[in-house]
């Protein structure tokens, strides 16, 4: 790191501090998050497991600029987005006047949502932090036979490794899945300015039973490739994604 950048370090699982964080970073993720390689890679995925959404109430917990609550809202749904950012919130206004389309947006903490037990036919987290307290949060303002969507990185490319080379075909080397060390997401918003994000990483096994525990059916589990799109805008990682997975996505069903 430049000894002249002025950086800041936040821990993404402490809300106070993630609030701090993503107000600091709002409007170059919402420069950037439409246009990234990991939306046009997630979506197709995301709406093809959601299916039709038209008249559902849908919660887009960690909705930040807003760029799923709108597509979603474009086929029908009914969206309240929650963020605990308020810049992001800020951008995911704009984004919506923008579209034309009507979002319901409140500044609130992923681990105590603000609505009655039963409330949603769908919560979608995408990108955003899993704990078992957001997945008990979850279970109890979704109806009965509601969907939990939850998409992350994958954790193949969490876990300790490296990529042979920045090249055209390099191959992965994985070194340690199963380590829960910490891990940085870096950032650089503005010149001479880093964030860095601290989070922690889980398993697929993990994922999968924090959801399972939290009284829900685990009924599919997507590893999306690269469309044509990120061919044309970004050959670098639709070529890594078109071999290694870099996003994992867990549709899960409440049970009655």
């Amino acid at each position: 790191m430049n000894n002249n950048e002025i950086f800041k370090v936040y821990d993404d699982d402490v809300p106070e501090q993630a609030e701090k964080g993503y107000d600091e970073i709002a409007d170059w993720y919402s420069a950037r998050k439409r246009g990234s390689y990991e939306f046009k890679i997630l979506l197709p995925a995301i709406l093809n497991l959601l299916g039709n959404l038209l008249g559902k109430s849908l919660i887009d917990i960690g909705c930040g600029p807003g760029v799923y609550s709108v597509e979603f809202a474009k086929r029908g749904a009914d969206v309240f987005g929650l963020d605990i950012s308020r810049k992001m919130l800020y951008k995911a206004r704009s984004n919506a006047e923008i579209a034309n389309i009507k979002l319901t947006l409140q500044k609130a903490d992923a681990h105590f949502l603000p609505f009655m037990d039963g409330s949603f036919d769908i919560a979608v987290l995408a990108l955003t932090i899993l704990d078992d307290r957001i997945v008990q949060e979850v279970a109890r303002v979704l109806k009965s036979d509601g969907l939990f969507l939850f998409s992350d990185t994958h954790p193949i490319i969490e876990s300790k490794g490296r990529w042979r080379s920045n090249g055209m075909g390099a191959g992965r080397i994985i070194e340690d899945y199963f380590s829960p060390d910490e891990r940085e997401w870096r950032i650089k918003p503005a010149p001479g300015r880093a964030v860095i994000f601290k989070y922690r990483t889980r398993t697929i096994e993990q994922c999968v039973n924090m959801i399972a525990d939290a009284g829900f059916k685990v009924l599919r589990i997507a590893e999306p490739k690269p469309g044509r799109d990120v061919e044309k805008s970004d050959l670098v990682h639709y070529d890594r994604c078109s071999r290694v997975p870099y996003f994992i996505v867990y549709l899960a069903q409440k049970h009655v």
